[in-house]
């Protein structure tokens, strides 16, 4: 088992292609958003808090792109096919993670949206306070905890999808409840009134989001202001009260859950 955390940027969108390898890989984003493709798979953008998991026999290829500017937190935790052992490896081949290892063809990629108990398992791992030859034991406890809640969350979301198809014009009209997301969003309209400007169901609208950007409308929404508000911030373009109110944020609250997502204070960038 491999187990790595850390908090990465780029200035200019990075796309990054490697080979997978054989097991199970899973990704926590804590903040951050990219999008992501393997083999010859349909490409998912995945915005932070959220999980995806990525069960591989090998040879297959993973392409992602970074967004620019975005502050990616993440933890990783890669377990090797080879030392699963028989009862693990059986578990997950009983769920949507089994591999069929035909080539790419046996490459699975699972997401979620995360939530609490998901997130403080990573910010544990990311702030590990043990030091010595316990801390790899910590660790190590906490990953399996990890990917147990990570396969958990995919699967429960892989099922509340079943039987729901999406036709080109609602994709069209989820990325325009989007569009107007963003437009507005130091004042957005209600979930309800987005789903009538885009002809859409507030259950459909949701149920599109989680589809294609593995968050709810509003999840995606805070994200991406929490987003623009690091850029503005740390480019010292604003200041933090300024950036607070440009994105649609109160200033004491917006201290908050900037901490919260990024693990720093908005004001330790200036």
């Amino acid at each position: 088992m491999v187990v790595s955390a850390g908090i990465t940027q780029f200035d200019q969108p990075k796309r990054v292609n490697a080979e997978l390898v054989a097991g199970v890989k899973t990704v926590m984003l804590l903040s951050g958003r990219l999008r992501i493709r393997i083999g010859d798979g349909g490409e998912r953008e995945i915005c932070g808090p959220a999980v995806l998991m990525i069960r591989s026999c090998g040879g297959g290829q993973r392409d992602q792109v970074f967004a620019a500017d975005v502050p990616v937190r993440y933890v990783i935790v890669q377990l090797d096919e080879k030392l699963l052992g028989t009862e693990i490896a059986a578990a997950f081949d009983r769920s949507p993670l089994r591999a069929t290892c035909r080539g790419a063809a046996g490459a699975v990629l699972l997401s979620s949206s995360a939530g609490n108990e998901l997130q403080a398992l990573a910010t544990q791992i990311m702030n590990c306070p043990i030091r010595g030859v316990e801390r790899e034991l910590y660790i190590g406890g906490k990953a399996m905890q990890l990917v147990a809640l990570a396969l958990s969350s995919c699967i429960s979301e892989a099922d509340d999808g079943d039987g729901h198809q999406f036709s080109s014009k609602d994709v069209d009209r989820i990325r325009q409840a989007r569009d107007l997301l963003v437009a507005s969003m130091r004042n957005p309209p209600s979930l309800e009134l987005l789903a009538q400007k885009t002809g859409l169901n507030v259950r459909k609208l949701n149920l599109g989001f989680r589809r294609m950007y593995r968050a709810t409308a509003y999840g995606f929404l805070q994200e991406y202001r929490l987003e623009q508000a690091y850029k503005l911030i740390s480019s010292g373009e604003m200041s933090v009260s300024q950036a607070a109110y440009h994105v649609g944020y109160g200033a004491a609250h917006f201290a908050t859950v900037f901490r919260k997502r990024f693990g720093v204070s908005p004001s330790r960038l200036r």
